[in-house]
This record gives C-alpha cells, structure tokens and sequence, in this order.
C-alpha cells in the first residue's frame, strides 16, 4: 500500500467516523492542522586528521522535515514512513519523539530548537533550512541582496546565508 492511499483511508475512516478515539494519554492521535514537524542536523566532513595542523570544526548541515501521519489500517497506529521504515511516535516526559528525535506540534517550535542547536554549534544563526534547493533561485536572492550595492534594504544575514548554501550544494556536488 502506498502513502497515498494510506492517506485515502485514513481520511476514509474519518469522514466515516471509524477513527481510533485513543483510550488514554499514552496514545497518540494527531491535531487538527496534522503536520508536525523534526529538525535534523547533519555533521557535514567529519573526517579526522590526527597529524593536520590546523583541525577546521565539522559543518553543519541544518533542516527541517514536515512529518504528516498515515493511519495503519491493519493496527490502527499513526505512522510516518521515513524513506526506510515505517515510525511510530512515543510518548516520553517531554512529549512525543519519532525515533531518537523529539516531534514538534508547530513549525515555529521547530525553528526555535534549529536556532538554538545553531548557536550550540557555534555556526551563525541564520534561515538557511528555508533556502530553495535551486541553484538559479539561490543566485537570485545573493544578488538582490549583495552588500556591495547601494541597497538599504539588503539583509546581510541572508546574503551569507545564501552564500554558505550555495558553497555546500557545491562541495557536495562535487
């Protein structure tokens, strides 16, 4: 069964009336808006040179996942297919986690923790997990907002923002 018919039957079962109401806190059933979100930070060149004199700090790679449950119809549980394996969230003190990582209710949450684990890494703080994955569009916004120019309006944060996602998508490509 594909995800979008899992998707289908779930929302089947719910206009039907047949969604599984949970028996007690320990199960988890979605909001309304249905999107949760997980931040996902990626140690970029890692490799360790133990005779290298000058030791250059890993980069980081930091971004977002939107995570939109599907209703299991053989076990009725809520689960997200994460590419490999279907997910279950589980409850913990904190809230609910989707493996090893915690499981936010709003975008705005998200983007806080990516914030803070940015300053935890000691990498400037910046948008880079909204940038478009497109080199074209990327070269757009480097433009408009170069420092060079006479322009009031240019964010500098968001010209180097830019500039560093333009110099990973290239040393990745490479």
């Amino acid at each position: 069964m594909t995800n979008a018919q899992r998707r289908a039957a779930a929302r089947m079962a719910e206009l039907n009336g047949s969604t599984p109401i949970p028996t007690s806190s320990s199960t988890f059933c979605p909001h309304e808006a249905g999107e949760y979100y997980l931040i996902n930070v990626d140690e970029v060149g890692t490799t360790i040179n133990l005779f290298a004199k000058e030791h250059k700090p890993p980069a980081h790679t930091y971004n977002i996942i939107t995570v939109e449950f599907d209703l299991d119809p053989e076990t009725g549980k809520w689960i997200w297919f994460d590419g490999k394996e279907n997910q279950s969230p589980r409850k913990n003190q904190d809230g609910w986690r989707l493996g090893s990582k915690q499981l936010y209710d709003t975008r705005e949450g998200a983007e806080a923790e990516l914030q803070r684990e940015m300053v935890k890494n000691g990498d400037r703080v910046t948008k880079v997990h909204d940038l478009p994955d497109d080199a074209t569009a990327l070269k757009k916004i480097r433009s408009a907002h170069h420092p060079d120019r006479n322009n009031a309006d240019a964010d500098h944060d968001l010209y180097q923002a830019v500039v560093e996602k333009l110099d990973r998508m290239r040393a990745a490509s490479q």
